[in-house]
């Protein structure tokens, strides 16, 4: 049996690719793919597909942090001119390295739900990153967060707060009664894809025999 990137990726590092096309057995158009925008859980943004089996159900979004980025790279601008007209100096190289880390790890969030895993990833690098099973979630809510939560990760009285813009988010309660939210410019279809997983149960992931 022929094993397809995407799985290998999926098999070996543990996370869904961020593919925008999909392929699946009983996928529309004449090539047997499923376009982004094609979603079952009804988002118009990520790639999705809900074919019966917990490993067919792809979705997958990223969210730039704006704030951050702007404010890491104004702050390198300034450090690489004035290097540039005063000479290297290693108190600003090394906040040029920090600076350049920081963007390497909180930059973006990633959120996916794959093979019953709901997975978060923060940067590029993959540095900081969860995973829940989605059969341990007992339910998932829409919400808006309050400004003063803010962005990053945070301790909030509703638990832990992943985030990286903007105040909407969805909240997570685990069966165990824990809850924690995760930032999101699309908490309905993020809710969906959690839903939709949840309601698949337990199976067969793709390429099982």
């Amino acid at each position: 049996m022929t094993i397809s990137i995407s799985e290998t990726i999926r098999k070996h590092l543990g996370w869904c690719p961020n593919a925008r096309t999909i392929r699946t057995k009983s996928g529309s158009g004449a090539d047997g793919s499923l376009r982004a925008g094609t979603v079952s859980a009804g988002s118009s943004g990520p790639a999705g597909i809900a074919s019966g089996r917990p490993g067919d159900w792809w979705y997958e979004h990223t969210q730039r942090g704006a704030l951050i980025i702007g404010s890491v790279s104004i702050v390198a601008i300034i450090i690489l001119a004035t290097m540039y007209f005063f000479g290297i100096v290693w108190v600003a190289a090394l906040v040029l390295g920090i600076m350049i880390f920081i963007l390497a790890i909180m930059s973006t969030l990633t959120v996916s739900v794959c093979d019953g895993t709901l997975q978060i990833r923060y940067g590029p690098v993959g540095l900081i990153r969860k995973r829940w099973p989605v059969t341990d979630i007992a339910s998932v809510t829409a919400v808006t967060n309050p400004w003063y939560y803010g962005w990053g990760i945070r301790v909030t009285p509703h638990g832990t707060l992943y985030n990286i813009s903007g105040y909407g988010a969805v909240e997570i309660r685990m069966l165990d009664g824990k809850t924690f939210r995760i930032g999101t410019d699309e908490p309905e279809a993020l809710g969906k894809a959690i839903e939709s997983s949840r309601a698949m149960g337990s199976g067969p992931r793709v390429g099982d025999r």
